[in-house]
């Protein structure tokens, strides 16, 4: 017996779900396994799947698994010193003991230098997948350093190896076994998780509420930023206790915890990051010395908070102005809070903090990521669209983009990732009514928020974003309808500075947040003014820094009828999509499938073979083989492309593929003419494996 086939049927002894791994690098599962999140393998499906010359195992965490959970940090982070730092955290922290279990539990090293540690919860339910810390990469990105993989989350394990991963590289296991998997209780999950959390450099609210809020601009010094520069944490955090210090990180513990971590300072920033949910405080939230005053000791109201700073002698003492966003996320002092200036004789001026604008040496020794499209899956698992950028979905009216867009959301809902939609062209029912049509289930639907906007950004909306971001924590972000929302803020289409306006307020930042950004517009209707982006200016394009999918439909769908999609590559500023696009630009085919009653068969297929430029035109395939199978006799070629309705050019090419595959043949008839035989029978859904989901078309079939 090969090590990946009894490894998988060790974790299955051990109460855990095994699946397949893709051995195209893709470092996914192999086909469909959705039904393995729900129940695992029998035994005679795992010595199908591994008797052979697999090489990849995968599995499955969450409820089917018993409870489990797997914590990853990163290749980046260990070769960092995340690793060293979290074990003296846990030692300083009073978690050496747990953190023991953990290490000498199940540990396994990935083939770019990070970690997995498994465990299993035994008191509540495993979360969804999250991420625990993440740094600012190149330009907009944010490099993950740690994640999860919690509720129906999958995970490759050792001894996985060969075309499993990129580098070709093993994963190999550095302690315990699948019977060793350790028990934590909830509390010790949250302190381990925790340490985790400790490493996140990512921004946080308050450079999001900087990219969503303008600053007003005043040449006085306001309370807030002044308490900001000038304000001690040990006399804003009283009651709470210091744990460790190392490299300018202050690490608290809340009042009434004897053990472990509860937030930091000087982490990103002189800010406190909560990553506790037992205080007060919103947890995983950046707070300023003002935020965390006015919090504290203001009830949050901010105004109040700056009164009270100005009469300690905060900013200058002119009356009367507009609260900056300083003001906004900071604390009022105390009556009694003594602050003591920080002037030193021998203080030695900082190095001037630089722009953007400011160049710098490239960093020659990090990592080089090669990002990987996360959402809106295809049948044989490469995905569309890239987490964290912003990506697009173009088409005519009535072209399936939003159907597109929202067979991402479901697959994204049943792996318990989070979805905000930002609607601004269809109504709440609507879009309920969709996602629930095509199957997905009330219990999903704590995963998605939804608004329908229909006032300008101001600084109020910025603010309610800016704290749904916050919250809410989403993976997706779907924009519906690029040019209502465009009018919505008084923006001119057409306008180049208008269109990159619009992304400055709105996209990007929310791309910052780390959630991918999926757009939803249209292109012109005329084919001959269309190109490859959508109505209005230029910079929208520029302004797409991920995929952007075109959607035409190849034949029509309603009610009762079976309709196809063509998907487009029009822009991959990563790179990867086209790799997996036949002529680096046809990225697959949607069929959407409904009976009357409205049941459809929904997915997406990777490209066919077909003539240059053409995809696989699989129901005219069904089609002639159905006229075949009812004819008494064989016919000739030019009788079936009568019969079928369809263009020429594309029976022929169903023709053609019905031929290769040995569903029909060609036999000579009378008169020199050549007629087709069937030899088997052809079935567009068996090829295609469709899933069967239930939803309602609306008459209008998209916005």
């Amino acid at each position: 017996m090969n090590p990946i086939h009894a490894t998988a049927l060790a974790f299955a002894e051990a109460g855990v779900s095994v699946v397949p791994a893709a051995m195209n690098g893709t470092k996914a599962p192999i086909g469909t396994w959705k039904q393995y999140q729900l129940h695992p393998a029998s035994r005679e499906q795992i010595d199908l799947w591994f008797s052979g010359s697999a090489t990849g195992l995968g599995i499955i965490t969450g409820k089917v698994s018993g409870n489990l959970e797997m914590v990853e940090l990163e290749g980046r982070a260990v070769s960092e010193g995340c690793l060293d730092q979290i074990r003296e955290l846990a030692a300083s922290s009073g978690l050496q003991e747990i953190w023991q279990i953990i290490s000498n539990g199940y540990v396994e090293a990935t083939p770019s230098g990070g970690i997995h540690f498994l465990w299993r919860i035994a008191d509540e339910p495993v979360p969804g997948n999250l991420k625990l810390a993440q740094r600012p990469g190149e330009g907009d990105s944010l490099l993950v350093y740690s994640e999860t993989r919690g509720e129906g989350g999958f995970c490759i394990t050792a001894p996985s190896h060969g075309l499993v991963h990129p580098s070709g590289q093993p994963w190999q296991l550095l302690r315990g076994s699948p019977s060793e998997i350790p028990m934590l209780s909830w509390d010790e999950r949250n302190a381990i998780v925790d340490l985790f959390r400790s490493i996140d450099q990512s921004p946080k609210r308050e450079i999001l509420e900087k990219s969503l809020i303008n600053k007003v601009a005043t040449d006085e010094d306001l309370p807030g930023d002044d308490f900001n520069e000038r304000g001690q944490w040990k006399d804003i955090l009283k009651g709470w206790k210091v744990v460790y210090e190392a490299n300018g990180v202050t690490y608290w513990r809340r009042p009434g915890k004897d053990i472990g971590i509860s937030a930091s300072t000087g982490h990103v920033g002189d800010n406190l990051y909560v990553f506790t949910t037992s205080t007060s405080f919103e947890s995983q939230r950046s707070y300023s010395k003002f935020g965390a005053f006015a919090h504290l000791y203001h009830q949050d109201d901010f105004r109040e908070a700056a009164k009270a700073l100005r009469s300690q002698g905060f900013g200058s003492q002119k009356m009367g102005e507009i609260p900056t966003l300083g003001e906004l996320m900071a604390p009022n002092v105390a009556p009694n809070l003594a602050l003591v200036p920080d002037i030193d004789a021998d203080h030695i001026e900082p190095a001037k903090e630089r722009s953007s604008w400011y160049p710098r040496p490239l960093d020659l020794d990090g990592e080089i990521d090669q990002l990987v499209p996360e959402f809106l899956a295809r049948v044989d698992g490469h995905r569309l669209f890239y987490k964290g950028k912003i990506n697009a979905v173009l088409g005519e009216s009535e072209s399936g983009k939003t159907w597109v867009a929202l067979l991402g959301v479901k697959q994204a809902l049943d792996v318990a990732e989070r979805v905000i939609y930002l609607d601004f062209e269809d109504s709440g029912k609507g879009i309920l009514a969709r996602l629930r049509s095509m199957g997905v289930e009330n219990a999903k639907f704590k995963d998605f928020i939804y608004a329908n906007p229909d006032q300008n950004l101001t600084l109020e909306e910025r603010m309610d974003l800016v704290d749904a971001l916050s919250e809410f924590q989403p993976d997706w972000i779907i924009v519906d309808g690029v040019n209502a929302a465009m009018t919505l803020l008084n923006l001119e289409l057409t306008s180049n500075r208008d269109a990159t306006f619009f992304s400055q307020q709105l996209l990007r930042p929310l791309a910052q947040s780390g959630a991918g950004v999926i757009t939803i517009d249209h292109v012109p209707k005329s084919k001959d003014n269309r190109g490859d982006y959508a109505i209005g200016a230029q910079a929208k394009r520029a302004d797409i820094n991920g995929s952007a999918i075109a959607v035409s439909v190849s034949k029509p769908f309603g009610r009762g009828m079976t309709g196809e999609l063509n998907l487009k590559v029009t822009k991959d500023r990563p790179g990867s999509l086209r790799e997996h696009s036949k002529d680096a630009k046809f990225a697959g085919k949607v069929i959407l499938k409904s009976d009357a009653s409205g049941k459809v068969m929904m997915n997406i297929q990777n490209p066919q073979m077909g003539e240059e430029g053409q995809i696989k035109p699989t129901h005219l395939m069904e089609a002639v083989s159905r006229l075949l199978e009812g004819a008494s006799m064989p016919l000739s070629k030019s009788a079936v492309i009568k019969e079928t309705t369809g263009k020429t050019e594309s029976v022929m090419i169903a023709i053609k593929c019905l031929i290769e595959e040995n569903f029909i043949e060609i036999e000579n008839g009378s008169r020199n003419s050549l007629n087709l035989k069937l030899l088997k029978p052809y079935r567009e859904s068996k090829e295609l494996g469709y899933e069967v989901n239930s939803f309602e078309l609306d008459e209008a079939q998209d916005a």
